[in-house]
């Protein structure tokens, strides 16, 4: 009993805060073991005391036979119901480890008669550890640890960068942590006697609410913020402290600030965003009863993206290697050539807003015919609407910013047609010679005239050439700014451009009235990519594009003379946006088979019904926000938050089966 009694002298509080610390520690630092590294020790430690107490004081309750019988079973689907069978696969011997702290974490607090709060409650020292992080603007090593600055020049520390914590997880991980300790604080208040006095009364509790949510603001995490909302609005239901008629007025008076707050800070909210293209690619690779392993979500889901990298980047960063047999197909699929001849039609579309949502659209196109579309990618925005400056000057066919062409670069081929189409206005262009100086001009940058040595014409089109030579101009009748609009070229080139050409542009060096700016916007394509740049500040020219390299943006190539688009190369800038942006059940799903992962929800679902009362008011809330934050990044895959997620399902467990 002496031994036991030493042991009781941990109790469920310091238990949270050795959790605790190891959110302080960042990531990847240490002996790499398994996996294991500094961040994990203090898990380790908690895992060995409560595993020896177990033990000492084994009793077989219910509660362990249920938890015997998941563990066994989940460790025999996960080992050999996948395609690559391997005993001692780090991924799943996080999982088995996660969930046996878990059991023993609950198993312990039940024992104690502790409440699950106090597991939560050491969160406090992560909040101030973190908010220092943002005075002090402490970038740490990993990409998204620490503070992660925006390069930007701006005093303004609203746009200068975003909170990523210390544990390496990024700003959707701190940002449920942010959450939660705001929950527990708005908790603590809604169950106080007097919410207006333990406001003023409880100062650290104050504080602490604070210092969270000013820490959850500056993660810029949506789904954090919205995982908040699901929190506040469950507990809402549950307090007795309001009548149905105060609470109604809340959650409408909470609605509408909601929406104005999207109104105002549309650049956080209705930004572009790759998860539902991300999650298609992964609910592709679901298979019903086996998956492809433990950890190998990323190797199998962006095989055709991460092939394009070379084999030692891809085992640097990823861990991951290919067969040669992988590499022999992707370079048949890459034989499809850019550099042969191609003729068809490009299509620019912008819409200057998106039906109701205060944001602009760009969408890129290509057609055999002009009648038939393809998209080229996805639809593009930075979630906020595109003022385009108004600009009177000639529209640019093959120019290259005011006629520049670096390196060479150009548009090489024949312009067939040129449209140009808004709600109001319609206009085509032809080229034949005939029309020159009538329908076109032919402009050269060095004299600022007309150009007047020969040109080649073929079948109603015209050649293009160096923008130092000359550039196709059109005459401008009508203003695009503030209005949706189309332009449609038809091209007969030599092949796919390979450099940084621009398509077309309203960026003249020929100003027609000194009132306007004589640089707007310019419809670029570069290496196959499309982009669309734009200028809001004549200062700094064209800083401002969406496009490029994006897992949702195609690559234009040419397949027997006509255009089509394959897959993007993959670039290491995008790694945070294959690492992070995933749903956690759906990973698991790709990882272990449809079958155990549908049966693990409806059991939670199962759990939260048995366990939806008012006693478990607070961990019915914390729970549905980690579902919610769950959907969009893999929460139950982070080595941070996987703990404190399977907290609550084995606590609502342990309170059905009791003895």
């Amino acid at each position: 009993m002496s031994g036991n009694a030493n042991l009781m002298k941990i109790n469920s509080r310091l238990i949270g805060i050795f959790f605790a610390l190891s959110l302080l520690i960042p990531s990847n630092i240490g002996i790499n073991f398994y996996g294991i590294n500094f961040e994990d020790l203090p898990l380790i430690f908690v895992f060995l005391y409560l595993f020896v107490n177990k033990i000492q004081n084994f009793e077989n309750k219910k509660y362990d036979k249920a938890f015997l019988t998941f563990i066994f079973l989940f460790i025999s689907y996960t080992t050999f119901l996948v395609d690559e069978i391997k005993l001692f696969n780090q991924t799943n011997l996080r999982f088995y480890f996660y969930f046996t702290l878990t059991y023993l974490c609950v198993d312990y607090l039940k024992i104690n008669k502790n409440k699950i709060l106090e597991f939560f409650e050491p969160l406090s020292i992560v909040m101030i550890a973190n908010f220092i992080l943002i005075i002090f603007q402490i970038q740490l090593p990993g990409p998204i640890d620490g503070w992660i600055s925006n390069n930007t020049n701006s005093a303004n520390i609203f746009v200068s960068g975003r909170l990523g914590g210390f544990q390496g997880g990024g700003p959707n991980v701190i940002g449920i942590f942010c959450a939660i300790y705001s929950l527990i604080c708005i908790y603590k208040l809604l169950i106080a006697d007097d919410s207006k006095k333990y406001l003023t009364n409880n100062k650290t509790n104050t504080f602490l609410l604070i210092l969270s949510l000013i820490n959850l603001l500056f993660t810029f995490s949506r789904g954090s913020f919205l995982a908040l909302a699901v929190g506040l609005f469950s507990l809402l239901l549950f307090t007795t402290k309001y009548n149905k008629s105060f609470k109604y007025k809340i959650v409408i008076t909470a609605t509408l600030f909601g929406v104005i707050t999207i109104y105002i800070f549309p650049s956080i909210f209705l930004k572009e965003s790759n998860r539902s293209f991300l999650n298609g690619l992964g609910i592709q690779n679901i298979k019903l009863f086996t998956g492809v392993g433990g950890g190998n979500y990323i190797k199998s889901v962006y095989k055709d993206y991460l092939i394009t990298l070379e084999k030692d980047d891809l085992n640097d960063q990823f861990n991951i290697s290919y067969s040669e047999s992988d590499y022999e197909i992707k370079s048949d699929d890459y034989d499809m050539s850019s550099s042969t001849p191609v003729e068809g039609y490009l299509k620019l579309k912008f819409d200057y807003r998106d039906n109701f949502l205060p944001r602009s659209i760009i969408s890129f196109f290509y057609s055999d015919d002009g009648v038939i579309w393809n998209q080229l990618g996805s639809n593009h925005t930075n979630g906020l609407i595109i003022d385009l400056i108004e600009n009177d000057s000639y529209f640019e066919v093959g120019g290259w910013g005011d006629g520049q062409s670096p390196g060479g670069q150009q548009l090489s081929g024949f312009l067939n047609k040129v449209i140009i189409q808004t709600d109001m206005y319609k206009r085509e262009f032809t080229f034949s010679k005939s029309s020159r100086d009538k329908d076109y001009y032919l402009l050269t940058p060095e004299l600022r005239n007309e150009y007047e040595n020969n040109v080649d014409f073929k079948n109603n089109s015209i050649r293009l050439d160096r923008p130092r030579d000359y550039w196709v101009a059109l005459p401008n009748e009508v203003n695009l700014s503030g209005r949706d609009f189309e332009i449609i070229i038809h091209l007969n080139l030599d092949s796919v451009p390979k450099g940084h050409e621009t398509i077309f542009s309203q960026s003249s060096i020929f100003r027609l009235n000194e009132e306007f700016n004589d640089q707007s916007w310019k419809w670029s394509i570069i290496d196959g990519r499309m982009y669309f740049f734009w200028i809001e500040e004549v200062i700094s020219g064209y800083a401002n594009f969406v496009g490029g390299q994006s897992l949702r943006s195609g690559k234009l190539i040419s397949t027997d003379g006509k255009f089509d688009s394959i897959i993007s190369n993959f670039s290491l800038s995008q790694y945070d946006e294959i690492t992070t942006s995933h749903n956690g059940f759906l990973t698991m799903a790709v990882e272990y088979g449809l079958l155990i992962i549908l049966l693990i929800m409806i059991f939670i679902i199962y759990l939260i019904i048995r366990n939806y009362n008012k006693e478990n008011e607070l961990e019915v809330s914390i729970l549905l926000m980690l579902l919610t934050q769950n959907i969009t990044n893999d929460l139950i895959y982070a080595p941070d938050v996987a703990i404190y997620f399977w907290m609550v399902p084995f606590y609502f467990l342990a309170n059905i089966l009791k003895d």
